[in-house]
């Protein structure tokens, strides 16, 4: 066998794979079409779970499972895998089901939704966020980045936020806690207004009345026809832009609740011997973004290491560090190459 019971109960609970076997079009994920194609043991054990049409038994939990697929593929690896009894692993069904259905992951997907999120692509490189819900809703950029999305309020940004500026489109409402990049400013565009920053905290509201309040750093506001009449901001500090008198006037913030965010800043990322590969998985879930990598590679690996509330991309470059490993972007994903651990 190419891999142990133990990992492939963690592939029955990896979202990543759980995705692609579900997938109408798995040609198109290449990393996991080449990892089948290393071992002929992984294919029938694929074709298996695929075989699957409808869930007659009640849902095994992974690993009685991963037990079970694992025992039945070293009696039945020469077997032709036509011949194989289905049936066993109805199971699976129910399992693979279960699983994706709670999946926060947007890998070949137009769009995906978990708790009143929705994540949808606009175009290959930008994404639209979306509160369908009633509770305050957090996204995080690339560039470390929050931002607290207020219900019925959209946002389109770019996946990887490349590029000499940092852009976003609100609908609606928004808190921000903008990473600081001197030589990226941070552009969000609300209506007809402008607000740019370089690293600060402050949010955008409202339809016919577009507010721009501060918390910290300082910000500056503009129209979107007109960068002459631009009005810099500091800390409780804001402008009001009515929409339909067309007026932008600033003033002091009154009400400080608007200078709050009532969702908490998350807590530092801390893993104890943890499988590498769960800590990358839980980052693609966190900022949607496809992480690709050889999980038999690197399926050894483990990391004790806390992280931080940096950027993605610091993130990778201390996990990388610490496995001796190396990430690039290639199009829209981050490819992780290395030579693994023994």
């Amino acid at each position: 066998m190419s891999y142990s019971q133990q990992e492939l109960e963690a592939l029955l609970q990896n979202d990543e794979f759980i995705s692609w076997v579900l997938s109408t079009r798995p040609e198109e994920n290449v990393q996991w079409q080449n990892w089948v194609q290393q071992h002929p043991d992984r294919e029938a054990m694929v074709k298996m779970i695929r075989s699957i049409r409808e869930a007659e038994k009640e849902a095994a939990n992974s690993h009685d499972l991963a037990d079970q697929i694992w025992h039945d593929l070293q009696s039945q690896l020469e077997t032709p895998v036509r011949q194989m009894n289905w049936r066993r692993y109805i199971a699976v069904a129910a399992v693979i089901t279960l699983l994706a259905a709670g999946a926060w992951w947007f890998t070949g997907m137009e769009k995906t939704e978990k708790k009143g999120l929705l994540l949808q692509k606009a175009s290959k490189h930008e994404l639209i966020a979306k509160n369908t819900g009633s509770s305050l809703q957090t996204l995080y950029l690339l560039d470390g980045t929050r931002i607290t999305l207020s219900p019925k309020s959209t946002l389109h940004y770019s996946r990887l936020m490349s590029g000499n500026k940092r852009e976003v489109s609100l609908e609606g409402e928004a808190f921000f806690e903008v990473a600081r990049d001197a030589n990226r400013p941070f552009y969000v565009y609300s209506g007809n207004i402008i607000t740019k920053v370089l690293g600060t905290s402050f949010r955008v509201k409202g339809d016919e009345q577009i507010v721009v309040a501060v918390r910290s750093g300082k910000v500056a506001v503009s129209r979107k026809e007109s960068t002459t009449e631009q009005f810099i901001l500091l800390p409780n500090e804001q402008v009001i832009f009515n929409t339909r008198q067309n007026t932008l006037q600033k003033l002091n913030v009154t009400d400080v609740a608007i200078l709050a965010n009532p969702v908490p800043a998350p807590a530092v990322l801390n893993y104890d011997e943890a499988p590498v590969g769960d800590v990358l998985d839980s980052l693609a879930k966190m900022y949607a973004v496809d992480i690709q990598y050889n999980h038999s590679l690197f399926a050894k690996c483990r990391v004790t290491v806390a992280l931080d509330q940096e950027s993605l991309y610091e993130k990778l470059t201390v996990l990388c560090k610490v496995v001796g490993a190396n990430y690039e972007i290639i199009d829209e994903a981050i490819n992780i190459t290395g030579q693994g651990c023994n």
